[in-house]
């Protein structure tokens, strides 16, 4: 399994660096020109045209495997499908935490500046607790709320990025030999999101107490209550994930058609 890993890393260092490059050149250019304003323009940019990315890069990497000449080989080793599974999801999974760690870094210097610009007396010590300052009188919420909305952003996209390489791996094994699979495989991605979505909407509006409070109160809840609100969901996705993980590895292992 880190093989598998180590590999596919290995494979698209270069746009790592061209995208982290990229970003660090935008974010100059757009405090230069736009000052305050464009650092918030590009905290606000950032995770956007990342996410973008992001879905296209995971998709290619999982797609590639099982499309191209190149990827066979990996099938033909003696790893089973639940770790091919497993690996590929955890090396989406660690492309993830990188890009939100490197937007926990984009906040912390943009926010820095920004306190610094308004006209705030930062003690290096003190840097998170002005950070706080900026982004409750700007934003409306801390960094306790940007740590919960992020684990739980991970744990949803775990099984996003799942349902994903659940409906390829069923266009290469089911759907192999049905003219329009890959339709069928879309249209399955879009029932098990939608299922996911709604299932999870109704769980929040019968276990959360604080389901009604984010409606009505908007930003108005604390971090704790942000939790609660949350994790529904987030239970439901884990579980999801568990699932899709076994269904996808069994295919891999079984029924695929290379």
């Amino acid at each position: 399994m880190i093989k598998i890993i180590k590999y596919d890393f290995l494979k698209k260092y270069k746009l790592i660096s061209v995208i982290l490059i990229t970003a660090v050149l935008l974010n100059l250019l757009l405090i230069i020109k736009f000052n305050v304003k464009g650092s918030g323009a590009f905290l606000g940019l950032f995770p956007l045209g990342m996410l973008l990315l992001y879905i296209v890069d995971i998709i290619k990497m999982y797609g590639d495997d099982l499309n191209k000449k190149s990827g066979y080989m990996l099938f033909m080793t003696p790893i089973s499908g639940y770790k091919i599974i497993i690996s590929k999801v955890t090396t989406a999974i660690l492309e993830l935490l990188f890009i939100l760690i490197l937007y926990f870094v984009f906040i912390l210097i943009n926010a820095s500046y920004i306190s610094i610009k308004q006209g705030y007396d930062v003690p290096i010590g003190d840097i998170f607790t002005a950070i706080n300052i900026v982004l409750s009188g700007s934003l409306g919420f801390n960094l306790g709320h940007v740590f919960v909305i992020l684990l739980a952003a991970l744990i949803l996209a775990i099984s996003f990025i799942l349902t994903v390489y659940t409906s390829i791996t069923i266009r290469k094994s089911i759907f192999a030999e049905i003219k329009y699979g890959g339709i069928l495989s879309f249209i399955i991605f879009i029932i098990l999101n939608w299922i996911l979505s709604y299932t999870s909407g109704k769980l929040m509006s019968v276990l959360s107490p604080y389901y009604d409070n984010i409606i009505n109160a908007g930003t108005n809840i604390t971090a704790t209550q942000l939790v609660y609100i949350l994790l529904p969901v987030i239970v439901l996705s884990a579980f999801e994930s568990i699932l899709l993980t076994l269904g996808s590895g069994y295919l891999l292992e079984n029924k695929i058609n290379l």
